[in-house]
């Protein structure tokens, strides 16, 4: 929460102020005193720069000072609660809280110190600039003579010429829950004792009970109708199958909703690097089949026309489905899950249109499209590491594909992707942005070659906040 002040800080100065000097510095010369008024403009773009790293470096140290106590905080109950379940795996996160939090605040003054990110305060504003510009120019291309009028609505409603560029998107978030009681079944008996029963779901592995090792257990949120929800609740439950007097009725959320706001708030603080304005509201969504609970990431965009996601798929040679699964281009989800049935998985993203890999330059890697929207990321700690599943796998909806390099958005660690930790570019990147992943220019004007490509004009020209 104290990042996302500092963000809204930064943006507002971004929409208010920055986006109106380079405006100043964009206007024609004045010949008759050799450009003053835009040297003039450029020296307030500069002391601009210079005023924001002030205020945004205060407000960042605050809130590292802030995250490190809540951190050691965490950790400690983690290590305490760990201790007195006997759950080690709990434990051993705690500790890893603990001492990830303080290396953090660690690295993250060095930056500071050494004028970094002051560097980077210039950089991001320049990036920003030209993205905005490139934009500008992808629209003017395809609808300046085509749709005069519509040209002009569209550089209105997303603050091109007037400050605060970027789309703006409504978002929503839907976190996965099941109902212990829930019942679809002719005899009453609830499809959650089902799943349990026929189709080899382990509640009480799901439930947080008898996880597996700390960097892949889950973190779900249970909640009891009366009161606290044990172990031994659970095996009565299963035993019972799932009806009596004996049995605890409790809704299972596959994460708090303090876990999945700081992965949204982490999206909103990012998207704006690749021209994105976010705007999220959370849902609590009930999941009915088993193939919802662990999805299958090969299966995941059939499963997305099904409720209660009721997605669209653009069907061949059917424009009235197309038409339908291209406005929800402007509608994008994210599905908090339970998880994956593929081991370690994080994230999946179904995305509409085919695109190229920014990484290859002669275009030849094709980044298919499954011709539906939506994605789904699942619950893991430390947040350092994975507060980035929601931004990373939106990149994927709008056609990025993974790259080298830790502190980039896109990067991944999965085996099968073969894609490098280290670049010397990582190096660049923490000395002006510290350990803040981020996305790059390139991957800014790539996520608009798709905008302008795939989006209706209708979502376009309208702002929808």
């Amino acid at each position: 929460m104290s990042h996302t002040v500092c963000h809204d800080v930064g943006s507002w100065v971004e929409s208010n102020v920055q986006q109106q000097v380079e405006q100043c510095i964009e206007q024609d010369c004045d010949w008759w005193c050799a450009c003053c008024n835009k040297w003039l403009c450029g020296l307030v773009w500069v002391v601009v720069n210079v005023v924001s790293w002030v205020v945004q470096t205060v407000c960042e140290l605050v809130a590292d000072i802030v995250d490190l106590v809540v951190n050691v905080v965490r950790g400690v109950w983690d290590i305490l609660a760990g201790i007195f379940t006997g759950d080690w795996s709990r434990i051993v996160a705690g500790l890893g809280e603990i001492i990830g939090g303080v290396v953090a605040f660690v690295l993250e003054l060095i930056p500071i110190v050494t004028f970094g990110t002051l560097v980077g305060v210039f950089v991001n504003s320049a990036n920003a600039w030209s993205l905005r510009d490139y934009a500008r120019g992808l629209l003017q291309n395809k609808y300046g003579a085509a749709d005069p009028d519509g040209l002009k609505k569209m550089l209105d409603a997303l603050g091109i010429n007037s400050g605060g560029f970027g789309l703006r998107l409504k978002a929503r978030a839907l976190r996965a829950f099941l109902r212990s009681d829930f019942s679809s079944q002719r005899d009453g008996t609830p499809d959650l004792f089902v799943m349990v029963r026929d189709q080899g779901l382990d509640l009480k592995v799901l439930a947080g009970f008898n996880p597996p090792p700390w960097w892949d257990r889950p973190w779900p949120e249970l909640v009891g109708d009366s009161g606290d929800v044990s172990d031994t609740d659970i095996d009565t439950y299963i035993l019972n199958g799932g009806v009596g007097d004996k049995v605890k009725h409790f809704s299972l959320f596959s994460m708090s909703k303090g876990d999945l706001q700081t992965r949204l708030d982490t999206a909103s603080q990012h998207a704006p690097e690749i021209g994105l304005m976010l705007d999220w509201s959370i849902e609590d969504t009930r999941l009915a089949t088993i193939d919802e609970v662990l999805i299958n990431r090969d299966a995941f965009p059939s499963i997305l026309p099904e409720p209660p996601f009721s997605r669209h798929a653009a069907g061949i040679n059917d424009p009235v489905a197309a038409a339908a699964a291209t406005a929800e281009l402007c509608q994008p989800i994210v599905i908090g899950a339970f998880g994956f049935t593929e081991p370690g998985a994080m994230g999946i993203s179904a995305h509409l249109a085919n695109a190229t890999c920014l990484e290859v330059t002669d275009g030849s890697t094709l980044f298919g499209g499954q011709g539906i929207t939506g994605s789904a990321i699942r619950n893991r700690k430390p947040d350092l590491g994975f507060k980035y599943t929601a931004i990373h796998e939106m990149g994927h909806t709008f056609g990025l594909c993974h790259v080298d390099g830790i502190l980039r958005i896109m990067f991944t660690n999965a085996k099968d992707q073969n894609k490098s930790t280290f670049t010397w570019g990582v190096l660049w990147q923490y000395w002006n942005s510290g350990l803040e992943a981020s996305f790059t220019l390139d991957e800014g004007k790539k996520v608009w070659d798709y905008i302008v490509g795939n989006f209706s004009p209708d979502c376009l020209e309208m702002r929808q906040f």
